[in-house]
């Protein structure tokens, strides 16, 4: 009996190992159910064991998970994986924002979807597929394009007016709004301004979208302080 190295242990199974480890269980039994998922055996077969292998299996999930080492891969298993962010769509952008809201591993796949292309395969068959493949290269992977995520989200910060540190009881409706329908807006605002469908708004490189972004909210501020100014000289 024995536990699996990180090449049998797919994006899916992780998933699942995830979940174990954010329950309400006790330690003990959050590691009585990782051994006895990864091992394939039931609980009651795990009982039956001798307590020296138990313990032999317990070491080998401790040292297990205290090594999560990999690399990021530009091609793993036919997926071209694209970090550079002047290729990056605006729609691709959004769709990485969507999904990190539901937990980075609980959405592992589709993260990974988004920022993978394969000849055939549409967004969910990309995910489907990719659920199944070893874990460390798409961790890897999905890790480093969120460090080039962080660093552009980074070089526009206060864009969109909400704070990363804003308590949810301080939101306002707007800041509601834009929680659930902000990106639409703000991509109706983009296809307006250059001109284009919704659609093709979602095909623009995300950073000459940003850069509209920022130009109309510079504009709408500039308009804003120019009527100040008029209403104050009237008064």
């Amino acid at each position: 009996m024995r536990i699996p190295g990180w090449n049998k242990i797919t994006v899916e199974k992780y998933q699942y190992i995830n979940e174990i480890g954010k329950s309400q269980m006790s330690e003990i039994d959050k590691l009585l159910y990782t051994i006895t998922f990864l091992t394939g055996k039931t609980e009651e077969q795990i009982n039956q064991i001798s307590l020296k292998t138990y313990r032999r299996l317990e070491a080998d999930v401790t040292k297990l998970f205290g090594n999560i080492k990999g690399r990021a891969r530009n091609w793993y298993r036919g997926f071209r994986f694209n970090y550079d962010f002047k290729k990056v769509t605006f729609g691709q952008y959004i769709e990485v924002q969507h999904f990190l809201k539901g937990g980075h591993i609980d959405n592992l796949h589709l993260i990974a979807a988004s920022i993978t292309k394969r000849w055939g395969m549409d967004h969910v068959k990309r995910g489907e597929k990719l659920l199944q493949l070893p874990l460390l290269p798409i961790l890897m992977s999905v890790g480093k394009f969120l460090e080039q995520f962080k660093e552009f989200n980074d070089k526009y910060k206060g864009l969109f007016g909400i704070s990363d540190e804003d308590d949810e009881q301080d939101k306002t409706a707007s800041d509601a709004f834009n929680d659930r329908y902000g990106w639409i807006y703000s991509a109706k605002k983009v296809a307006e301004f250059e001109g284009v469908t919704l659609e093709k708004a979602f095909d623009l490189p995300v950073i000459q979208a940003f850069n509209d972004l920022a130009y109309l909210k510079a504009l709408s501020q500039y308009e804003m302080e120019l009527q100040k100014r008029q209403q104050d000289a009237i008064h």
